[in-house]
């Protein structure tokens, strides 16, 4: 219907000039004038109902009517600002902690990469065994050769281009100042695939990526370029220096764009071919080597089942060409087969490779079911508060329904209250969801990624908008619906007859939500000590060493420019310095870092006398083991005793290259592939090949600590560090006063030795620690804090339900006091009341407890899943927050005074 721009009074003012005109006709006429206005009147018919209809001709009836509905619930929301404020405090805390928690998970687990069409991008995977017989394999599935990659690209009709990429870090010198930086190796095609573009200069081509060590070109990311250049355009074209070579700066990708891998957000970008350059080591021609993250656009047609379909036969000949290889390594049957049972797979890949998503993904998805029962108890209590509101108004609404007022009308005058709770909730909630979110992140990023940025960064953009409003809305129907059916159903005899039927109904109803909030806190409470108790466990054992005035970093001449050479010589010397400080007691250094996830491992074949014979035997182990190269020093500096033989001394050393020949085990190793029995004078080999000879002399044998992870130790093996090439040195430091003033001497130390080597992560192992405990630092401390919050509703919630509850039965104390009962048995009846809900709170609980503990159970450490301590304890925390709770209640009906109460009545 069309609209008509004409005001009311207007279209009254002519009613009423029509009615004039019949008036002085009629008059004319001869008829009477309080008759002929009567007969006008009659004639005209009903002015009241032709003016409704001309108001609702003129307006959108469910937008006025909406409008007056939510001008009538803001005025509700004013005439009680408790319980108002009350609600609008639950919302908050419901939609804000899922609305921060979502953000996060969002960027984590669900978030596609900002590139052009992340639905057809997929990347490769090694799905099986793969032949790793000595010191050059490593890798995992997500790595594949660089030949495979240039065959695939060539060859896959499926893939309508490939890209490959490897991160490494470097040390970037422009200026005069170096720094730490982290850097993607890829190849040509690596930006035109993904669709970016540059924002200054150009980008990487496939003319970067033809011969190796013949583009020194980089392109930086747009954050590191705002950060270090300052966002000008002058340094096109620029020199900078990486490890030490000569590059130049040609182009800046778009803002956004930070890589594939967004828990490692590189600084800059390199050709793939630069890889001896910026990484140290070749590789791109080796079969045996994997260390590239390989992806691929899907062509019009295909999909990735049709891609897996036409690699199937063309990875069969693939393997069956590496087998036939010169360079095919010798194997046993059993690593033969599993070779050949590999299958490449194809994955989705628009999400990118994100290692550290892999691990918060889990923690992300738990803390996600925390908060949803956070929203369910904050809509609970909602919906408590307002079928309070609901039956304090009951008079009221029966009175409107007497009136005429439908019950359509009461029932969307309710759903529109609860609408504007939801709203306005839900905004204080977006209020305050970036600050628990950041909290999160700051949490996540003290994991310490090698670029040195913000891992993520969480923002309240549409997709998370729409997940508040979605909130909203589930909080209008879950907490609204209850008490607006409630107040729906009023039946006006009743209601102003103050029968108390309903109002019982109405009490019991609210005493289920009290018992679903406690069940819902109770379970929240479970959850935090379990985490908590994980955390205090892992901190308690620690690494199996004492890590108080234990300081790490690290050094890297070689990507300071210094050759192998040079760089073994400096990082001796920085030994020997570190040592002559009167504030360290001890130093050692290895080549790869503890407590950090992460290291390097290969399988290894060792010799085994026999009991009570002069033979021995060969065994391959059916693992690959955890290794490092540690210098003479390095368990003392640990405090790590050796129990059997000796430990690393100056002797074990070689001039230059390669040639190990002394290792060290430790005791998980002894115990779990030698019985126990005295490693000392066996032999060791890289690899599990069946022609392996083992020359590499077992010294000694050391006791176990954790090194990958805290939660169980693992067999690992030490060679000595100066009987190889030694580009780079984690230092251990053990000093003999505060570790503030240790660090002071460890810089003294190293700038004596050489100003110009960059200091990288200087920290106490207790902070590198904390890193490697950060699933558990965020589960324990966010659950923690969900609990507490459940805690708070839970409380709300049953307060009040006993203050409606003490007053209900007024009438009822008085008789007792009446009649002699004593004024303490008053309070008694709202506690006991209080107590009832919390035990029926607990009795639901404990099933659902059970299911909790499965369900976080691979995030425990250290306590069982339903652990009756913490249970006990958490149900005696609601039921002394249950007393407090009933107190103000217990209190005031013990005032009540018997005769006005009975007079009341």
């Amino acid at each position: 219907m069309k609209r008509i721009d004409r005001s009311d009074d207007d279209f009254h003012a002519e009613i009423e000039a029509h009615l004039e005109l019949e008036i002085d006709q009629l008059i004319e006429e001869g008829v009477d004038p309080d008759e002929a206005r009567m007969l006008a009147r009659r004639r005209f018919g009903n002015v009241t109902r032709t003016r409704e209809r001309f108001y609702e001709g003129s307006r959108w009836m469910w937008m006025d009517h909406l409008v007056r509905s939510a001008g009538y619930a803001l005025r509700q929301m004013k005439n009680a600002p408790v319980s108002t404020a009350v609600i609008l405090f639950s919302l908050a805390l419901g939609v804000g902690l899922n609305v921060a928690i979502f953000s996060i998970a969002d960027r984590v687990v669900l978030r596609s990469l900002p590139v052009d069409d992340p639905e057809t991008l997929v990347q490769l995977e090694w799905d099986g065994t793969f032949p790793v017989t000595g010191l050059g394999g490593k890798g995992d599935g997500h790595l594949l050769p660089f030949p495979l990659y240039e065959r695939l690209r060539a060859e896959i009709d499926s893939f309508s281009e490939v890209f490959a990429r490897t991160p490494s870090d470097a040390h970037l010198g422009h200026g005069g100042r170096f720094e730490p930086i982290q850097t993607d190796l890829v190849t040509g095609s690596y930006f035109e695939v993904l669709g970016v573009r540059p924002v200054a200069g150009r980008l990487l081509t496939d003319d970067d990526d033809r011969s190796l060590g013949m583009h020194p070109v980089v392109v930086l990311s747009h954050a590191y370029w705002q950060d270090r250049f300052g966002g000008s355009e002058n340094i096109l074209g620029e020199a900078v220096t990486l490890n030490g070579t000569p590059f130049t700066v040609v182009g800046v990708a778009a803002p956004g764009f930070r890589g594939t891998d967004w828990s490692e957000p590189p600084h800059l970008w390199a050709p793939i071919r630069m890889i001896r350059e910026i990484a140290g080591h070749g590789g791109l021609d080796e079969p045996r080597t994997r260390f590239n993250h390989v992806f691929a656009r899907l062509a019009p047609d295909a999909s990735r089942e049709s891609a897996e379909a036409e690699l199937e036969p063309w990875f069969e000949n693939f393997k069956r060409e590496d087998i036939r290889h010169p360079s095919w390594p010798s194997v046993t049957e059993e690593q033969l087969a599993g070779f050949q049972g590999a299958r490449l797979r194809v994955h989705e890949g628009g999400r990118g490779q994100a290692i550290l998503g892999e691990r918060l993904a889990e923690p992300i998805w738990i803390l996600s079911a925390a908060t949803v029962l956070v929203f369910l108890l904050a809509c609970l209590n909602v919906a408590n508060l307002s079928l309070a509101r609901a039956f304090a108004a009951r008079r009221a609404t029966a009175l409107r329904t007497a009136l005429g007022a439908g019950r359509i009308h009461i029932l969307r005058e309710s759903l529109v209250e609860s609408a504007v709770f939801a709203a306005i909730g839900s905004a204080v909630g977006l209020i305050a969801a970036p600050t628990v979110a950041g909290w999160t992140v700051r949490m996540i990023a003290s994991t310490g990624s090698a670029s040195g940025q913000a891992p993520i960064e969480p923002r309240l953009d549409l997709r998370v908008l729409a997940f508040a409003v979605l909130a909203s809305a589930l909080v209008t129907l879950v907490a609204g619906l209850g008490p607006a059916l409630f107040a729906a159903r009023t039946r006006p005899t009743e209601a102003l007859q103050q029968r108390s039927d309903g109002a019982g109904a109405g009490l019991r109803l609210r005493r289920a939500m009290v018992v679903g909030q406690f069940a819902l806190a109770l379970l929240l409470l479970l959850g935090a000590g379990l985490f908590s108790r994980t955390l205090h466990s892992l901190q308690l054992q620690g690494p199996g060493y004492d890590t108080t005035n234990l300081l790490t970093f690290r050094v890297d001449p070689r990507k300071d420019g210094y050759t192998l050479a040079e760089s073994k010589e400096r990082i001796e010397r920085i030994q020997e310095t570190l040592e002559q400080q009167p504030e360290i007691a001890r130093a050692g250094f290895s080549s790869f870092p503890m407590l950090t996830g992460g290291g390097w491992n290969n399988p290894v074949t060792v010799t085994r006398s026999s009991d009570g014979e002069s033979g021995t035997a060969t065994f391959a182990t059916d693992r690959s083991t955890a290794m490092n190269a540690v210098s003479p020093g390095f368990f003392e500096t640990l405090q790590a005793n050796i129990l059997m033989g000796r430990d690393f001394t100056d002797r074990d050393r070689v001039a230059e290259g390669w040639n190990l020949r002394s290792v060290i085990l430790n005791q998980a190793f002894v115990d779990w592939y030698l019985d126990g029995r005295s490693p000392i004078g066996e032999r060791l080999a890289f690899g599990n090949a069946p022609d392996a000879s083992p020359t590499i002399e077992v010294v000694g044998v050391v006791e176990s600590f954790r090194d990958f992870g805290v939660r169980e130790t693992e067999p690992q093996v030490f060679f000595s560090i100066l009987e190889r090439t030694v580009a780079r040195g984690d230092f251990y430091v053990r000093t003999t006063t505060d570790s503030s003033v240790g660090a002071d001497a460890v810089r003294r130390a190293v700038q004596s030795v050489d100003p110009t080597l960059t200091l990288v992560s200087l920290r106490t192992l207790d902070d590198q620690l904390d890193r490697l405990l950060v699933n558990e630092r965020i589960l324990a401390q966010l659950a923690t804090a969900f609990a507490v919050v459940a805690a708070l509703l839970a409380i709300l919630g049953l307060y009040g339900v006993l203050s409606f509850s003490a007053e209900r039965r007024t009438h009822e104390i008085g008789i007792r006091m009446a009649l002699g009962a004593p004024r303490w048995s008053a309070g008694g009846l709202i506690v006991r009341e209080a107590m009832h809900m919390a035990s029926l709170g607990v009795l639901v609980a404990v099933p659902l407890a059970w299911v909790l503990g499965r369900f976080v159970e691979s995030q425990l450490y250290g306590v069982r899943p339903l652990e009756l301590s913490i249970l006990f304890g958490a149900a005696l925390v609601l039921f002394s927050l249950g007393v407090l709770a009933a107190a103000v209640p217990a209190r005031r009906v013990q005032r009540i005074d018997p005769l006005a109460a009975l007079r009341a009545d």
